[in-house]
C-alpha cells in the first residue's frame, strides 16, 4: 500500500501508519498540503457507493474494486441491454412493417403503365356506382351465407382487382390490420382497420341487400320457416346488418385474402 503524501510503499498498514507520524519528510509534506487540523479532516471523504470513509487519492483506487460500484455498474449495464433489446425489437418491427410498403409498391408499379402512372381501371373509392353496381350483380346468398367472412370474399372477388386482375387493395400489415390502395392519381393511401372500404359497401347497400338474400336461406321450397336453418344463418347475416358497428370478421378474413 502507497503513503497518499509521499507516495512510498508499505507492505502493511502498521507500517503505512507509523510511516506518517514519523517520517519528517513525509510530516512536511503534511504540513504544506494541510494548515490546520480542519483541512486534514476534509481532505478524508466518504464513497458515494459504498459510504466508506477514505482520501481523495486513496477513493480513486477504491473505485476501481469497490463492490458496491460494482453491483451498481452490473445493474445498470443490464438495464442497458434490457433497453437495447427492445429497441431492436421495435426496429425489427419497423423493418417488417417498411419492407411490407416496399413489397406493395413495388407489386404497384408491376401494374401495366399508361403516360407514366400505374393503370387502375376499377378503383373502387371513385366509384362507388359500380359496388352499387357489383352488389346488385354479383352478391349472392353464397356470399351472404357466410357473414362478413363472406362479404370480405364479395369485396375480393369482385371489387379489389382492376380488369387485369390486378389487386388494387393489399393488406400490408396484418396484425394492426392495416390496408393500402392506390388511388386513381397513382398516389398510395391507408385503410386502418378497413373502415373506408366497410363504410363503402354499407353506403352501397350492402347491408339490405344482404336482407332480401337472407330469408331464401332458411325458406324451405314449399315456402315455410326452417327453424333450424334459421339458427344456423341467422347468426351470419345479423353480422353483415351491424357491420358498420363491428366488422372485426370482415377484416380479419379480408386481412388473409389480401395479405402480401
Amino acid at each position: 500500500m502507497e503513503c497518499e503524501f509521499c507516495n512510498k510503499s508499505f507492505s502493511t498498514t502498521g507500517n503505512l501508519r507509523y510511516h506518517k507520524k514519523t517520517s519528517k519528510k513525509c510530516q512536511e509534506i503534511q504540513n504544506r498540503n494541510h494548515h490546520n487540523k480542519d483541512e486534514i479532516e476534509s481532505s478524508f471523504v466518504n464513497c458515494e457507493f459504498c459510504n466508506k470513509i477514505f482520501t481523495l487519492q486513496i477513493l480513486k483506487n477504491h473505485h476501481k474494486n469497490c463492490k458496491k460500484k460494482t453491483e451498481i455498474d452490473i445493474q445498470n449495464f443490464t438495464e442497458e441491454i434490457k433497453h437495447l433489446r427492445m429497441r431492436i425489437l421495435e426496429l425489427e418491427a419497423e423493418n417488417k412493417i417498411y419492407s411490407k410498403d416496399h413489397d406493395f409498391i413495388k407489386t404497384m408499379a408491376a401494374q401495366p403503365k399508361t403516360n407514366n402512372k400505374i393503370k387502375i381501371n376499377n378503383n373502387f373509392f371513385d366509384n362507388p356506382e359500380r359496388i352499387k353496381q357489383m352488389i346488385g350483380e354479383k352478391l349472392n346468398k353464397d356470399y351472404v351465407s357466410d357473414g362478413q367472412k363472406g362479404v370480405a370474399q364479395f369485396a375480393y372477388d369482385t371489387l379489389l382487382k382492376d380488369d387485369d386482375g390486378n389487386m388494387n387493395y393489399i393488406c400490408s400489415d396484418p396484425s394492426r390490420h392495416i390496408f393500402k390502395f392506390q388511388n386513381s392519381e397513382g398516389n398510395i393511401e391507408k385503410d386502418i382497420k378497413a373502415v373506408k372500404l366497410t363504410n363503402m359497401l354499407i353506403d352501397a347497400g350492402i347491408a339490405s341487400k344482404s336482407g332480401s338474400i337472407a330469408p331464401s336461406l332458411w325458406t324451405d321450397e314449399d315456402g315455410s320457416l326452417n327453424v333450424n336453418k334459421f339458427q344456423a344463418y341467422g347468426p351470419y347475416t345479423s353480422q353483415i346488418s351491424t357491420m358498420q358497428l363491428d366488422n372485426s370478421v370482415f377484416r380479419n378474413e379480408l386481412a388473409c385474402l389480401t395479405s402480401l
